[in-house]
């Protein structure tokens, strides 16, 4: 079953008392959080991110909670989050959910056209000002936050010819100011989740908390759960909304009081 994608999402605290009633007759609450975005602000660079002390005890509460499951599923590279949340009991899933979980190995075919791919794109973004490269190792990002309409177009123009002669091998995820080529096996959030989901029991209800389209995937999978957006109000398959981190914040400071 796929949730129709829509712009008529409804604010989550203006549905509390519906919400709250699934979280009182539940014995466990599985909570998938993205980082980037949902956790904390987005900043140009990554490397600029760091979790607030109030964000941080919430969790630390929740993660020490018998009734909570608890992870972060994120773009980054796992190591890299886990340092910055720093937080004991969470489980960390790195590169889109692959990465910290039992998941399809990446060929040597897939690696090696990573390489050629970033190889090519080095080259050709030289001539596009603005546009900057994250090699992650399995994957690259390509973010454009600061590129003109023009310099995007042609950003765009590049990355989708790199990937043609590799569209057996590797994927474009696509975010928030970002692309990220990665090899097929990577998957996405959604199928990161769902595993994870299945691992612990049906019986869980699911919360899953992202802001841009590489959380869409989730959204759909668990369209039975709490799903939320943050952000202004858009297209999506969430069923609910935050306008913030700070509301993202004060939802996991009402999990931990009221359900922890």
């Amino acid at each position: 079953m796929k949730t129709e994608i829509s712009n008529q999402v409804h604010h989550l605290f203006a549905c509390w008392d519906q919400i709250a009633g699934r979280f009182q007759s539940s014995s466990t609450i599985a909570l998938f959080l993205d980082f980037d975005g949902t956790l904390v602000p987005l900043q140009p660079r990554p490397e600029d991110v760091w979790l607030d002390a109030n964000t941080r005890a919430a969790l630390s509460r929740l993660a020490r909670s018998p009734r909570f499951r608890v992870w972060i599923v994120t773009g980054r590279r796992r190591a890299d989050v886990r340092a910055r949340v720093r937080v004991p009991g969470l489980r960390y899933l790195g590169l889109h959910g692959w990465e910290g979980r039992t998941a399809a190995p990446i060929t040597e075919d897939a690696r090696e056209a990573v390489a050629c791919a970033k190889s090519w794109l080095a080259s050709l973004m030289l001539s596009v000002p603005g546009v900057w490269l994250e090699d992650k190792g399995l994957t690259l990002a390509i973010h454009y936050q600061s590129v003109t309409e023009e310099g995007v177009r042609q950003a765009r123009k590049f990355v989708q010819g790199v990937l043609e002669p590799f569209a057996d091998r590797l994927q474009l995820i696509r975010g928030k100011k970002v692309w990220e080529l990665a090899p097929l096996e990577i998957g996405d959030k959604g199928l990161a989740v769902s595993s994870e989901l299945s691992a612990i029991g049906s019986q869980a209800v699911p919360i899953y908390i992202g802001d841009d389209r590489m959380d869409e995937p989730a959204f759909a999978a668990l369209h039975c759960g709490i799903t939320i957006r943050v952000g202004r109000a858009c297209r999506t398959q969430a069923r609910y909304r935050l306008s913030s981190v700070e509301q993202v914040r004060e939802f996991l400071q009402i999990l931990e009081r009221d359900f922890a």
